[in-house]
This record gives structure tokens, sequence and C-alpha cells, in this order.
């Protein structure tokens, strides 16, 4: 069957010749097509240009992308495969948060301060009230394995506490706290929150001393969260110069007291007797229409045409970074995304028009979706596995190019290479050949490819690796690789065209789970090991499992797939970033208790955790 099948294809090109003589398809090239590294090229500028302003789901941008795509996937003579006989699949996406009235914040019982200049809600927050007194909490860190709690020793429940934007500088390389702008996760406003509630605090005030000047840029927008229903606690910043002031009148130096925390990275929380606030926020979740714009190649082959491959890239990016960017100080610049994921899309588009033009035809039917909405969730390829063009039954496998833009040393990652039996050593054979070096994951990665994993469809994710301008201004079109991407387009080639020939169907095995910021992402990773695999397609307050890894802490207690940790180690867990925070709080062979919801009920499970070694 096998050898049938490539006497029959042989002239086939499934994303073929990109470097002209590297691909293993014999296939008649239109002549007229150009080089590969000048496709890409002209591709990832007009992606990544001014015009384009991020592609952010809720710019412009994002429709001239999704036209441009549609109208590049037309020409190339594939088939709509959205809705209605359209390219495009459309679906909903939060993009961010709307302050409605009555919001209000209260000093002392007598001063109203005035909203958008002395302060603002923190987009992250709940909705509601809170009257209560203060305690200052340093930089509301709690630290165990470090020794350092900025909540030792006070009482803050329903209380509001007052925290410091950021962390102490380090000591040493053994501190857990980072230099800007690479701060830990104990900087991050959702941990700082987090902490709060589980501390027992009703609301937070947020003061950023690290800002001068004019202060323009010292209130973080409402709109840099994807708000889901808040963390459970009311919270807002308040500029540094009206906290101060108030705090002088009650004999309190807030400058004096982070300078101390700073200089000997110690706790030294305050009580502030007869200090008050009244805080009432009401904030609505905006919503906006985005599509995924979806080609269809059908398949020639008898046998074979009713199954696919989808070969896929997300084209949205951070627009102007009011969610997302790892450096605050550029919200409100675009933010270009051409490595993320302008490469993928410019990968695809060249992908698609090699093999639409050219005369052979696959013998399984090839569908390239353009995902919008990754960068919100995975959304788009979320509706994509839940609304399929083509039934997801018939899809054998996904092959995901996200981050290829930045190849060094002709060494590629490739996340989800044991996610079928064949795909290893199919991988590693093709990178031989091209002369590249294969890095292969023992996890699953976090792109559009998780969506179909989840599905139980076997995924690979092709990535060139980190670099310093990810999520920032600065990740433009000039520093791309160019023929590094085209490097990767006829690896992806190669590998599709080993699937597309398989005469037996691939193997899916389940994968343990990098969480994010372990996968080759920029990210200061996880503590211990629990093993579990996140659904992050699941919007439950939570964190909803789409499967355990055999073997793991996780498995060996007994949790599986379709249960809903909702608390572990006695902390409420309300999202993938609380199991994330409190996970990096525990050590190698602590017992932890893990609550879940299974068929709606709870259930109490006990796992060892390992390291992740």
């Amino acid at each position: 069957m096998l050898v049938d099948l490539r006497s029959r294809f042989a002239r086939f090109v499934l994303c073929l010749v990109v470097l002209g003589g590297l691909s293993a398809w014999a296939f008649e090239t239109p002549s007229l097509l150009p080089s590969a590294s000048d496709a890409i090229t002209k591709h990832v500028r007009f992606l990544a240009s001014n015009d384009l302003t991020g592609r952010g789901v809720d710019t412009p941008g994002i429709k001239l992308a999704r036209d441009y795509i549609a109208r590049e996937f037309a020409s190339y003579g594939l088939r709509p495969g959205g809705d209605n006989g359209t390219y495009f699949q459309s679906f909903e996406v939060a993009t961010g948060v709307t302050v409605k009235q009555p919001t209000l914040l209260n000093l002392g019982g007598d001063t109203l301060l005035t909203l958008n200049e002395q302060w603002t809600p923190l987009g992250s927050s709940a909705s509601g009230s809170v009257a209560a007194d203060v305690v200052f909490a340093g930089y509301g860190i709690t630290a165990k394995d470090y020794g350092y709690d900025d909540y030792a020793g006070i009482d803050v429940k329903s209380k509001i506490v007052l925290v410091l934007r950021y962390e102490p500088p380090p000591k040493d390389d053994k501190s857990p706290f980072r230099k800007h702008p690479d701060y830990s996760i104990h900087a991050a406003l959702r941990a700082k929150a987090n902490n709060a509630r589980d501390h027992g605090a009703a609301g937070m005030i947020l003061v950023d001393l690290h800002q001068s000047g004019d202060g323009r840029k010292e209130l973080i927008s409402t709109r840099s969260s994807l708000w889901r229903g808040g963390e459970g606690l009311v919270a807002a910043q308040v500029r540094r110069g009206v906290i101060e002031a108030w705090l002088e009148t009650k004999g309190i130096s807030l400058t004096a007291s982070k300078e101390k925390i700073d200089r000997e990275e110690k706790p030294a929380a305050i009580v502030l007797p007869g200090a008050r606030i009244a805080l009432q926020v009401t904030l609505e979740e905006v919503r906006r229409r985005t599509e995924n714009v979806v080609g269809i190649l059908p398949g020639a082959d008898a046998a074979l045409k009713d199954q696919n491959i989808v070969i896929g890239a997300h084209y949205d990016h951070l627009g102007f970074g009011h969610f997302g960017t790892l450096d605050s100080s550029t919200e409100g610049q675009i933010h270009h995304g051409a490595d993320d994921n302008g490469s993928g899309t410019a990968a695809l588009l060249r992908l698609a028009e090699t093999l639409g033009r050219s005369g052979a035809k696959p013998a399984r039917t090839i569908v390239f979706a353009a995902f919008s909405g990754e960068e919100s969730g995975l959304v788009g390829s979320r509706h994509y596995v839940n609304q399929p063009p083509i039934p997801l039954a018939s899809t054998v496998a996904m092959l995901n190019l996200d981050m290829i833009g930045r190849l060094r040393d002709n060494r590629v990652t490739v996340f989800g290479t044991r996610s079928a039996q064949q795909l290893s050593a199919m991988v590693l054979q093709e990178g031989r050949n091209l002369g590249l070096e294969i890095t292969e994951s023992d996890g699953v990665g976090r792109s559009d490819h998780m969506s179909f994993y989840n599905k139980k469809i076997p995924a690979l994710h092709f990535f060139t690796g980190n670099h310093s301008d990810y999520h920032r201004p600065s990740d433009t079109w000039e520093k791309l690789n160019t023929d590094g991407i085209a490097k990767v387009v006829a690896l992806v080639s190669a590998t599709a065209q080993r699937i597309a020939l398989m005469g037996e169907p691939l193997n899916f095995v389940s994968l343990p789970s990098r969480p994010p910021g372990d996968e080759g992402r920029p990210g200061q990773g996880y503590g211990a090991y629990l093993g579990s695999i996140p659904d992050f397609g699941d919007n439950s307050e939570g964190v909803r499992l789409a499967g355990v890894t055999e073997g793991s802490p996780a498995a060996l207690a007994g949790l599986r797939e379709g249960d809903l940790i909702i608390r572990f180690a006695g902390n409420k867990v309300q999202s993938l970033d609380d199991l994330a925070a409190y996970l990096r709080g525990k050590m190698p062979g602590e017992e932890v208790e893990i609550v879940v919801l299974r068929s709606g009920s709870p259930v109490t499970f006990k796992a060892t955790l390992r390291s992740r070694g």
C-alpha cells in the first residue's frame, strides 16, 4: 500500500519546495513563483507594518490582515472553508473591559479621587464595593521557599491592602526576585491580587513608586487585562503622589518603607492607624467578533481524500500592547509581532501558494488555517475544533507554525514529536536531510496545536526560539531570518509529505504539558512538577484537565481527564495562573491536597510532587 501511494503521488507537492532542491517531492513548480525568501519577506513586511496596528483583535489591522490572507488563499485556488461559502470562520473573543458607573474611590471618607487622573481600577478587578481599614503589605509577595512573606505577622482579613508594584531588587543569585524588565512571577499583578485574596483581603490598592516625572505612564490602563470576572477582590491603582500625601498626614513615609524593604530584602508591613478607604468598581467585559481564515485544497485520492491534514498559524498579535506586553512602559505603542506570528503566517501563505499553484494535487485534503484569537487564549483554534469545516474525526494530524522567524545555527525546536509513535523518527530524519538540528521537547507546548491535541489529534509545533523582542514593539520584520523561515517551511513540507503518504494512521499518544514559561517561550517556569495537562480551551473557573501524564504525581493521585481543579494545597484555584503560582511555592517531595469537581461533585486527592527533572 505504501509503495503504491509513493508511486501514485510522486509528483504531488505537500507544502512543497521552498528551497530549490531541498524538498523530497518531485513536482512541476510554476515558473512564475517568487523565491521563498522574497515571498516570505513580502508577506511579513505587510503583516508587521504600522498599517496593521499590531494585528490586535480590537484594532483595525486585524481585518486588514484577515482580508490579505483571504485574497492570497483565493489567488492560490484554495476553496473557501469558512462560514456560508466564505474564507471566514467568525467567533467572539474578549478584548478587555470597560469602566461603568458607579465607580469611585474615597480616601478617608472626605477625599473623592478623580477617575483616570488620580486613580483607575485594575483591569483584573472584581466588580463590587468595599469600605475597610488599610494595611500596608509591602510588595504583597509571599515566597515561602525563600523565607520572604510580606503578610507575615499582620492580619488583613476583610481589610484593604496597600501594595507596591513590582518586587524588591535581588540581593544575590539565590533571590527569587529579578530585575527590570525580567521580573519574576511574584511581580505580576495577578499574583499580587491572588495573594491578597488568599490572605483574606477584601480589596487591594496598588501604588507604583518606580515612576517619576509627570506620571503619564504611571497608571495602568484598565484595558490591560483580558478580564474574566476578576480575582475575587476589588482592586485599583492610585497615583503615588496622592497616596504619599495622604499617608504623610498620618506620619507614614511610603518611600522610606520601600527603601527599607529594598535595602534589607525583608518585609516591613505597617498597620495604618485611622486609614480607611471606600472603593467601588464596576467593570464590563468587552467582546468583539474576529475570524479565522480557512482555505481548503481537496485531496485527489479516492481512498484518502476524506482525510485531512491541518496546517495552521495564528495571525493575531497584541495590537497596541494594552494586554500581553512584557514592557508596560510601551503600552499604547504598536507591537508589530513580526516573529509572533507574522513569521508563521508568512510561512503558511508560502506553503499554500506553492501547493495551490502546483499541477499535482494531494492524496489527502489539506486545510490551511490562519487562526485569530491565539493571544487571547487559543480562542480561534478552539472554535475551529468545535466547529470544524471538515469533520474533526477525519483530521489525521495538525502542523502548527508559531514563532519560526529567528533561526540560529540551524536549530529548530519541535513540540509534540511524541504525540504519535511515528512522528519523532520522521521529524529527525527530515531535519537531517535539510541540515537542521532538531530539538525535541518532551512536552506539547502551548499554541494553537494544543486545541487539536486536546481532541486527541497528533500535533506538531515548529519553533525557532526565544528572544528579547518577544511581546514587545521591537519584534519587527527587519530582525527576521527569512532564509531560516524558508528552511523551516521545507521541514514542514517534508514532514507533511510523510504524513500524507502514510498507509496507516498515526497512533496518538498522550504527552506531558509544559506550562507557560517552561516550554521555550520567555518566563520563569514552574517549581514542583504535578503532571497535569490543562485544557486551554475551557473557560470554567478553576483548571480543567485535558488529561494527566502517565506515571506523574497527578496520575498516581487519581486525577484524570475532565476533572476541574478548584483547590490546591488549601488555596482556591480560579485560573491556570493560580495553579502556576501555587506550584512555584512548592518543593519536590511535598504532599499536597487537591480538590477537583468530577461530574459536578467535589473529590479530594493527595499528590506527592516531584522535580521537573
